[in-house]
This record gives C-alpha cells, structure tokens and sequence, in this order.
C-alpha cells in the first residue's frame, strides 16, 4: 500500500452512500450521545457509524483499525473497549485516489459516562523496529450522559 492519509473522520449514526463517485449523506452527527437518566452502566450502543475518507499516493489497499477508547478527564485513555479491523481497497487503481468509506461499529459497550475517543490506525511496519504498532490516521470524540 502507498502512502495513505485520511481527511475526515466523523462519528455519526447513519452514513448513506449512493451513486457512481459516490456521494455521501452522514445523518445524526452529533458529538453529544445521551442515554435515559436511568441508564444503568455498562450499557451497549447497538450502531455507531463512522465516515472516513482516505487519500493514497498508490492506490488505496489494506487494513485499518478501529477503536473505541474511554478516555480520563485529562484525556488520556483509560480503557479500550471496542476494536475491529476493516479491509479498505480499491483494485485497479494506480495514483492517486480518495476512498470515502463508512464503517459500521456494531455494539460498542461502553463502560460509563464520559468522553471517548474513536481512532483509525494503520500497522506500521518497520524491519528495524520489533514492535513497530499502530500509527493513529486519524481521530474524533463522542461524550456520552445520561439525560436530565
């Protein structure tokens, strides 16, 4: 796989793609997710989408990952509770090409209240390094509380 970067990474309930190119329609973007205030924890978010579009200098092929972190006040990660590898492909593609893609994420328990951090990474590969990891493409947030 060439280089590959992402421009937009958004959480939302719905992604809608239609038509040749295609285009999309991202439905219920909102970074604010309440649940009843009798809610009891951990509690599972049956669907969350996430729309992404990706721009290779060689093509666009591979696998990426996505997580969902439950992150402390100061924002660091306190627990990761959902991740999945997705394939992202275009076949027959040399140069440049954007990909946007939705990725459903399917129950997400989510442990409380609070904000989370909903990541795309990459492996990264690198002979020299035994543990090379995952190099983060991109990233957003939802809060999650409980109505009042």
């Amino acid at each position: 796989m060439g280089r590959l970067r992402v421009q937009h990474c958004v959480v939302n309930m719905t992604t809608r793609q239609y038509g040749p190119n295609p285009t999309s329609d991202l439905l219920g973007i909102d970074y604010f997710h309440t649940v009843p205030a009798d809610t009891e924890f951990p509690r599972t978010l049956a669907k969350l989408e996430l729309f992404v579009r990706f721009f290779g200098t060689d093509g666009v092929s591979g696998r990426v990952r996505v997580t969902v972190s439950y992150l402390w006040p100061d924002g660091t990660d306190r627990e990761l509770v959902y991740r999945r590898l997705f394939d992202v492909a275009v076949h027959d593609v040399t140069g440049p090409v954007v990909l946007d893609r939705g990725f459903k994420l399917i129950n997400v328990l989510v442990p409380g209240e609070g904000t989370y951090a909903v990541r795309v990474t990459r492996r990264v590969r690198r002979p020299w390094e035994a543990n090379s990891g995952w190099r983060v493409l991109a990233a957003d947030y939802i809060q999650i509380a409980r109505a009042a």
